[in-house]
């Protein structure tokens, strides 16, 4: 059984006084950026100018190109998009990165392949929310049961606190609340990410739903019936899987209570 880490086994001190920069303010990091600001965490966003800049400082971000913000942080959150994540790390994060630094990333795709390469003298840390950024954002302001789980990963500890830090960055995103953090590895975030994503979430997934939607349609039934019986009530029934868990006493539901992700 994997292991699952929840707030008690986090220390959000361990960040206290530490700078934290968030490298990149689109949906995922716009919410991890919120939501650390709200946990008392010191926060400052690395991005390029334009509409994602402004966007950051008017909500009250101090706001740095993603050289200098590597510069200022302790921390650095790597929530730029994945296929630009190399080169930036060569021109911008790389050459501004000190001893002792600890550099977080939310999917395991870069380090997996080797695409980045980072120094042996930082902490290289995995925090992956299993919810898109919308989700990360509004669950945790719902406070209290509020939070999406998480997998965390250590891919290099130079200061022997890589993991407390992960948990505590973890805590401060409220991802240790309900379903908690599991323990894991880079190549199997990403290899099971990729998987769930290309097979599953927009692969199988969606062709199962157009085709039941069409064969009913090309049975002669009527497209708003249709709708409703292929799509909508699967919307339905996830989100009971989400919300209840094994209370839905199917198998799936059952083995996601035994893994203990729902209360």
């Amino acid at each position: 059984m994997a292991r699952i880490y929840k707030d008690k086994d986090a220390d959000q001190s361990v960040i206290k006084g530490k700078v934290v920069a968030v490298l990149g303010y689109g949906i995922q990091g716009r919410a991890w950026a919120l939501n650390m600001r709200d946990s008392g965490v010191k926060v400052i966003i690395g991005v390029r100018p334009g509409k994602s800049f402004d966007l950051a400082r008017q909500e009250g971000f101090e706001v740095y190109p993603v050289g200098d913000a590597v510069k200022k942080a302790d921390v650095i959150a790597m929530l730029l998009p994945d296929m630009v994540q190399p080169s930036v790390w060569e021109s911008e994060i790389a050459p501004n990165l000190r001893r002792g630094m600890t550099v977080v990333f939310a999917h395991g795709f870069n380090i997996r392949f080797g695409l980045i390469k980072p120094p042996s003298d930082v902490d290289v840390v995995l925090i992956a929310p299993k919810a898109p950024g919308k989700a990360v954002r509004d669950e945790f302001v719902r406070g209290g049961w509020g939070g999406v789980p998480a997998l965390v990963a250590v891919h290099q500890d130079f200061t022997g606190n890589a993991l407390k830090t992960a948990l505590a960055i973890a805590k401060a995103n409220g991802f240790t609340r309900v379903g908690g953090v599991i323990e894991t590895t880079f190549a199997e975030e990403t290899e099971t990410d990729l998987i769930g994503e290309q097979n599953v979430l927009v692969g199988g997934l969606l062709q199962l739903l157009r085709y039941g939607f069409e064969v009913m349609v090309e049975l002669g039934y009527q497209p708003e019936v249709a709708y409703f019986e292929a799509i909508n009530e699967a919307k339905l029934i996830m989100d009971l899987i989400w919300e209840r868990g094994g209370s839905l006493g199917c198998s799936l539901g059952g083995s996601v209570r035994r893994l203990g992700m729902v209360a």
